[in-house]
This record gives C-alpha cells, sequence and structure tokens, in this order.
C-alpha cells in the first residue's frame, strides 16, 4: 500500500461502511425471518465503489498525461513553482489549461463529488421462495453472509490499521 494514498483509505471507509449496512441488513432479515411476508433486503454498493475506482483511475492518467506535457515543454524549466521573473516558468504556467481540455481539469478536480454521491443501495429481494410464511428469508444463507460480510469488514479495518501504524512510525521517525 503506498505511505501516503489517503484516497485509498478513503475508498476503504466507504466500502466498510457498505459492508456496515449489508450488516445491518442482515441482521434485519434475521429478526425478520419469522415474520410472515417479510422480505429479504440486500446491499449493493460493490460497483459504485468499482466506478469510483475507475473514475480515480482515468483522473491518475489525466494528471500523468499532464506532467508529461510539462516533461516535454522544452519552454518549462522542470519546477513548479511561482517564480514570474523568468519568463519560461511564467509562460508554462500560463500554459497549463492549454496542454488539458477544460473539461478534464475540471473532472481531475471532482473527486469528492464521487465519494458524496456515494449510497449503498438498500434492495428488496423480490425471488420468491415461500419458507411457509409467506417470508423469503433464509436463516442459513444469512449467516453465511454475515460471516462473508464481517471477514471484509475485518480485512479492511486491518489494512487501515497497518496503513495507519506505518505513518505513525514515519511520523516518529521509525519507519520507511
Amino acid at each position: 500500500m503506498d505511505l501516503l494514498n489517503v484516497r485509498a483509505i478513503e475508498v476503504s471507509n466507504l466500502a466498510m461502511d457498505g459492508l456496515l449496512e449489508r450488516q445491518t441488513a442482515i441482521a434485519s432479515n434475521t429478526a425478520n425471518a419469522m415474520t410472515p411476508e417479510y422480505q429479504r433486503k440486500r446491499v449493493a454498493f460493490e460497483d459504485q465503489l468499482r466506478n469510483i475506482i475507475e473514475k480515480d483511475d482515468v483522473r491518475r492518467d489525466l494528471r500523468m498525461q499532464n506532467s508529461l506535457a510539462y516533461k516535454n515543454d522544452k519552454n518549462y524549466n522542470g519546477a513548479y513553482n511561482t517564480n514570474y521573473s523568468n519568463p519560461l516558468a511564467q509562460n508554462a504556467a500560463r500554459n497549463v489549461a492549454a496542454r488539458l481540455p477544460q473539461e478534464q481539469m475540471l473532472y481531475i478536480q471532482q473527486v469528492d463529488a464521487d465519494t458524496k454521491s456515494y449510497d449503498p443501495e438498500i434492495i428488496r429481494d423480490n425471488r420468491w421462495i415461500d419458507y411457509g410464511n409467506g417470508n423469503n428469508v433464509n436463516v442459513e444463507e444469512e449467516m453465511m453472509d454475515m460471516a462473508k460480510t464481517g471477514q471484509q469488514y475485518n480485512v479492511l479495518a486491518t489494512l487501515q490499521g497497518r496503513f495507519m501504524t506505518n505513518l505513525l512510525d514515519v511520523v516518529r521517525g521509525g519507519g520507511s
């Protein structure tokens, strides 16, 4: 894991939020297993996370294209600074918008919009399996889903804990 990849932590937080919603739905399903006409709930969030990650990949690629444009610019002196006494650096700074179309620059800057629109979807399971009382909850299936969801949550929590431990080591001066 990249030591300073805070975005990975943000995305894993979103995944953990989705897993928490799933655990809540599973608990509700289990509690209502004997409730007549109760319909099982499930939570879907993986596609939203996949879209967020794919958009982050596109943003990374666009930033790389912008960096390569700077590298290939013969008038750019190689430093991102505000040294306006140097006309070459001033010219390079002015041409940032010319390297990437404005739509792409705006797209790069919309990172927070993706995470703010993230909302795990609670779906009513309409499959018709009547267990004698009109509902479609299978307690054994719910228990397996709860164990799987718990393991996924624990993996993410462990990764975040290791990230924070490594970061703390670096801050203390003992890590690499």
